[in-house]
């Protein structure tokens, strides 16, 4: 737990300090990044020396000034004294002053340089892999062999093949990209186009196979890291450390399996789509040859005639071609119908029958349910209201009260199923039904008995 909060804190420093500090990190702007790149390539290329001097600084500020065709005056001071932290430092030998870019700025440099121009390695990926990626047996002797092999060997061989596949990975969508276009646009030319992006779709293809040949070693290397594992298990420290090598070898090899899978997809689909693209064409240039022929054939062979006594001529074409008679369907339309407004249709419409007895009728009968519905709910509340007070209900000394008040059946009866379905699954109540016969002489039927009784009372 302390461990895990001296990490958090150590981060949090990390961050503030970035915070608060990434403006002299890193170039404010593009004349100062250029002025960097731009003296160490100067440097590289001999122009200026190692250690040159401030007429070199400031002629290559001018140089950049040009470049950019700026027009405004730049504080040279001012940037000078911005990028001297972190991007060059000065001393002096005797009366001579000098200025050296530091190695945070080389490498800098070095990456934004590769990073736009990008210069792999001509020799294929298998020799340079085939030296650096295999495991040795002297390398499982311990842990600090292991690590040896995993930071000098392993983990250059993996950056320098994600450089690969990254810029390999660029290459193919720019060359799709293009493709696109190549396919919107009208060419001069487009045969001649099309068979030179599959040569560069082809080579794109080489590279792919040249990554996975490179990683013909990976199932050995996977297996003999794995097959170690007893050897760090005494240790606990060291376990832990190999336990994060092995970790990071699988999650890199199956990273790379999936990045050169989805690469090599996108290569096959774009050649598939410029060989049918071809084919499309090789018939198309022989249809226009056909109808160039054609055109040349009816105006090296037609006539033009007068056609009797009218002013119009007539076309008169090669007997070969000869004329082709087309089918012809008469369609029949339907006429639209003529409508004569003048005459008036004095043809009253019938009238409907009335029936305000059956409209009565009706009212009457739903005034009756409403009545029923109104006294049901009435006499439900009355007889929750009796069992707050008694332990025990008998309803059919309340059904007998009900229909002498009500004179109607019906409303005992809604009264009963609604108590039911009331307190059947109430926790308070439990309803009593016995299968004893209670009749109701003056009204010619039998009721079961039924009780409700206060479970909590």
């Amino acid at each position: 737990m302390e461990l895990s909060t001296n990490n958090n804190n150590s981060e949090k420093e990390l961050f503030q300090s970035l915070s608060q500090s990434y403006s002299e990190i890193l170039p404010p702007n593009k004349e100062t990044l250029l002025l960097i790149v731009w003296l160490y390539k100067k440097v590289e290329n001999g122009s200026i020396a190692e250690e040159f001097d401030e007429k070199d600084f400031y002629d290559t500020f001018d140089e950049v000034k040009d470049f950019l065709q700026i027009e405004k005056d730049k504080n040279v001071e001012l940037i000078s004294q911005k990028i001297s932290n972190h991007f060059y430092q000065t001393g002096s030998v005797g009366n001579k002053h000098f200025m050296c870019l530091t190695i945070y700025a080389k490498n800098l440099c070095r990456l934004l340089i590769d990073e736009i121009q990008p210069e792999l390695v001509k020799l294929e990926l298998y020799h340079t892999f085939k030296r650096t990626l295999p495991l040795q047996d002297e390398d499982l002797r311990d842990i600090e062999t292991l690590k040896y092999w995993y930071d000098k060997h392993f983990l250059p061989a993996r950056n320098e093949i994600y450089k690969h596949i990254e810029q390999l990975h660029n290459d193919v969508s720019e060359k799709i990209s293009e493709l696109t276009v190549l396919l919107k646009k009208n060419n001069d030319n487009p045969k001649e186009q099309i068979e030179s992006y599959g040569r560069i779709f082809e080579d794109l293809a080489q590279r792919v196979q040249g990554i996975i040949s490179a990683l013909d070693y990976k199932d050995e290397t996977l297996r003999k890291v794995k097959s170690s594992k007893n050897v760090f298990l005494t240790n606990r420290e060291d376990f832990e450390k190999y336990n994060h090598i092995q970790e990071e070898v699988e999650l890199f090899f199956n990273s790379i399996d999936r990045r050169v899978s989805s690469i090599s997809d996108k290569i096959q689909l774009a050649s598939k789509r410029l060989r049918n693209l071809l084919d499309t064409l090789k018939h198309k240039q022989q249809f226009k040859i056909n109808i160039e022929k054609l055109l040349l054939f009816l105006l090296q062979s037609s006539k033009r005639e007068k056609k009797g006594s009218k002013p119009d001529f007539e076309i008169i074409v090669h007997e070969k071609l000869r004329n082709k008679c087309l089918s012809f369907i008469p369609t029949k339309f339907v006429s639209i119908p003529k409508l004569d407004f003048q005459v008036q249709n004095k043809i009253e419409p019938q009238q409907t029958k009335y029936d305000k007895q059956h409209e009565q009728a009706e009212r009457n009968k739903g005034l009756a349910l409403l009545e029923i519905q109104e006294s049901t709910a009435k006499w439900l509340d009355e007889i929750n209201q009796h069992l707050l007070s008694n332990e025990i209900l008998e309803y059919d000394k309340w059904f007998d009260k009900i229909i002498e008040k009500e004179n109607n059946l019906e409303v005992p009866i809604k009264v009963c199923f609604g108590l039911i379905d009331e307190h059947n699954n109430s926790n308070d109540k439990q309803i009593t039904i016995e299968k004893k016969k209670i009749s109701k002489n003056n009204h010619d039927l039998s009721l079961w008995k039924m009780q409700i009784q206060n479970i909590n009372s």
